[in-house]
């Protein structure tokens, strides 16, 4: 029984082996193609000759550029305490486009505007994060205020 066992290792381990040796001479096969290597690198001097035979039509034109443009202001993320908000300005109003609490914190009494001012009240059991977005020099600007009471509607 044992014998047995040790001739069919050693049968199954010439298989595989002269499996693997035929898939490896299929592969070199199957990479030269039929007629012979084809995929051979190119050479500084071949690449250079190819250069010269593209068309001028086809060379890249200059990337186009986009001015942002005045109708729509550009969206400035902010990090405050409790929080991320982004907002933006237009005309001197600021508009809150979203909020996101940090964890453990929840959103609360959001005035989001467009107005002279917009806030966003962040809460964590007792703490409570007013925070208070104006326009100054056309971006958005954040105060944090500790004050329940304070809204900050205008």
């Amino acid at each position: 029984m044992n014998r047995r066992g040790v001739l069919m290792a050693a049968g199954w381990l010439l298989a595989a082996a002269v499996t693997a040796g035929a898939g490896t001479v299929a592969l070199d096969v199957v990479g030269a193609g039929i007629l012979g290597p084809q995929n051979q690198p190119l050479s500084a001097d071949d690449v250079a000759r190819a250069l010269e035979t593209v068309p001028s039509s086809t060379t890249s034109t200059p990337p186009v550029t986009t001015a942002p443009s005045s109708a729509a202001p550009a969206p400035r993320g902010l990090t405050v305490p409790g929080g991320t908000i982004v907002a933006t300005c237009a005309g001197g109003r600021v508009t809150l486009l979203s909020w996101s609490p940090d964890p453990g914190f929840r959103a609360d009494d959001v005035s989001r505007g467009p107005a002279a001012t917009a806030s966003v009240k962040f809460k964590n059991g007792g703490t409570e994060n007013v925070v208070v977005v104006t326009c100054q020099d056309g971006e958005p600007h954040a105060d944090t205020v500790a004050d329940e009471g304070h809204h900050g509607r205008g």
